[in-house]
């Protein structure tokens, strides 16, 4: 096993002019080495364009992840697909020895304006796994794994069984989970299939409900026969809510999710630094530490196969390219992902590293 030092030296030796990355221990050979997959999500759109971003995705990961398989992108029109962009994103995965991963196949917030106008009922019902079926089987012993259902759970405004308001829930009803992962299941029977949400890893009440409720949605899932293997954990963290995160809270939470026999999936890892000091050298171990003390605690279970990171450069992650609640106001660049713009590895590439790097074998 690497140690600390190890790993501090050689990002020392990948940030310095004219080094080589021969001596790297990369992300993804760490997590080889102790039987995790290590992956990101992809721009397939850059891939083509800068060979410095394909060659570190190569380098760093195991799994490629997909953000190009969205209902609305994949079926635009009824019966018509366009799945072009996703072989090529699995034939450049293929190429570099790296599984693939599709995020994902029902999601509220990317539905097609065909899917949103149907009358609902058994038609509706019928779109969806329609679509479910003609996608999974297209790429059938090409993907690793999917999410299948992501952000489904939502505990406010009575929904039913805690189940997020969505076109799906509106259109089908709230079976639509158990019926997309029949589907999924059917069409590849050799893919994972995960069930993704997010705001489960803090001590906070509101956190500890959607627990609560995922956990009874799972039991319900699991009673009905319907097949699901994990649990994605989006893993979205922030330098202004961490303060709340409580090891033994979340362990417990995992050590659950475990206990009913399910993979867990940390699945969009990053970490906000919105309110973290404008310094660099001041922000910098704040956003690793964070990293460090949330995968110490999630790579000690078992269970937990895989990590994504929701990109590997600032360059790139969702808080730094679009208008939202988590940039900064004072105009300084988010600094949210192991690499900064550069391609440089910053101290939070050496907490993931050393997370990975002290994991218990699988």
């Amino acid at each position: 096993m690497l140690t600390r030092r190890d790993l501090a030296f050689a990002a020392a030796a990948f940030c310095a002019p004219h080094s080589g990355h021969a001596a790297i221990p990369g992300l993804r050979q760490l997590a080889e080495a102790r039987g995790l997959l290590f992956g990101s999500m992809v721009r397939g759109d850059v891939l083509g364009k800068d060979r410095a971003y394909g060659d570190m995705m190569a380098r760093e990961c195991d799994l490629f992840v997909s953000r190009e398989v969205h209902f609305d992108y994949l079926e635009p029109r009824r019966g018509s697909f366009d799945l072009a962009a996703v072989d090529g994103e699995i034939a450049w995965a293929t190429a570099h020895q790296m599984r693939f991963h599709g995020a994902c196949l029902v999601w509220g917030e990317h539905v097609p304006g065909w899917f949103r106008d149907l009358a609902g009922g058994a038609d509706a019902a019928r779109a969806m796994t329609d679509h479910i079926t003609k996608v999974c089987q297209h790429f059938a012993g090409k993907v690793q794994s999917w999410d299948v259902v992501n952000e489904g759970l939502k505990l406010e405004d009575g929904q039913t069984g805690g189940l997020r308001r969505t076109v799906f829930l509106d259109k089908v009803g709230p079976d639509y989970i158990d019926l997309a992962f029949r589907a999924a299941r059917e069409a590849d029977p050799k893919a994972r299939l995960d069930l993704n949400d997010f705001g489960l890893e803090l001590d906070l009440s509101w956190h500890e409900d959607k627990r609560r409720a995922l956990l009874a949605l799972l039991d319900g899932l699991k009673k009905r026969g319907t097949p699901i293997d994990a649990i994605g954990l989006q893993s979205h963290l922030s330098t202004r809510s961490f303060g709340h995160f409580n090891e033994r809270v979340f362990s417990d939470f995992l050590r659950e999710l475990a206990s009913r026999g399910f993979d867990i999936y940390l699945t969009e890892l990053d970490v906000y630094d919105r309110d973290a000091p404008a310094d660099v050298k001041q922000r910098d171990p704040q956003i690793a530490d964070i990293y460090r003390r949330y995968l110490s605690v999630a790579l000690a279970n078992k269970a937990v196969k895989l990590v994504v990171s929701w990109g590997l450069t600032d360059r790139d992650n969702w808080v730094t390219s679009a208008q939202n609640d988590e940039r900064r106001s004072d105009g300084q660049l988010s600094r949210p992902l192991p690499y900064d713009t550069a391609y440089l590895p910053k101290p939070a590439y050496v907490a993931v590293a050393e997370a990975l790097n002290a994991a218990p074998p699988r």
